[in-house]
């Protein structure tokens, strides 16, 4: 069963992202812009004092304006690092690292940049938001991710805490599915979908 679920959400990958390399640049860009605007101007982000943002890559859905307007807005701003066995943390960076040292200097990882060691992670719990990539979601919060697993476990460990961040995942509305997606015992569902039609919370059962 389980060889299945893999081989499943392996396939699913593949097709997604051969959908996702199809999307016209600028109509990409147009919902990308959109799923910006409806997350910066959201109550959970607007009352968000630290958002952990990941850096797009490979025709995600673009999370530039996303760093710019929690920057302007004096948030403390992370990105994730990954660790061994499949971890990962939250690191604080300035703008200026970001945007014009990161792509050329950072270390990368699955061709991702990361922050270098010298650059102190912050723990989970000082976390109010987390933006969370995928390839696809169903409407019940799961995600379909690369398959390393390291957004499941943090978020698994935010929901550990006591006070933990809010789970929010930016996605085209092509890739959200109304059928559920493979699911493992591992796997997690995200607080919130944000896509060009606006914000929605997740059906809680199937």
């Amino acid at each position: 069963m389980e060889e299945n679920l893999t081989a499943d959400k392996k396939a699913l990958r593949k097709d997604f992202m051969e959908q996702r390399g199809l999307i016209p640049l600028p109509e990409a860009r147009t919902a990308d812009a959109l799923i910006a605007s409806h997350i910066t101007g959201a109550g959970f982000f607007k009352d968000a004092r630290s958002v952990l943002v990941y850096i797009s890559v490979d025709r995600e859905v673009d999370t530039t304006a996303i760093f710019r307007r929690a920057f302007a807005e004096g948030k403390t701003v992370c990105v994730p690092r990954t660790r061994p066995g499949r971890a990962m943390e939250a690191v604080p960076v300035g703008e200026e690292e970001l945007f014009q040292r990161a792509r050329a200097e950072w270390p990368c990882s699955f061709g991702i940049p990361e922050p270098p060691d010298a650059f102190q992670a912050m723990g989970i719990a000082g976390l109010d938001l987390v933006i969370t990539p995928s390839l696809a979601l169903d409407q019940w919060g799961y995600r379909l991710g690369h398959g390393g697993g390291y957004y499941d476990r943090f978020i698994a460990a935010g929901r550990a805490q006591n006070k933990r961040p809010l789970f929010a995942a930016p996605q085209r509305a092509a890739f959200i599915r109304n059928k559920p997606l493979p699911r493992e015992d591992y796997d997690m569902t995200v607080d919130v979908i944000v896509t060009e039609n606006g914000i929605f919370i997740p059906s809680s059962s199937v």
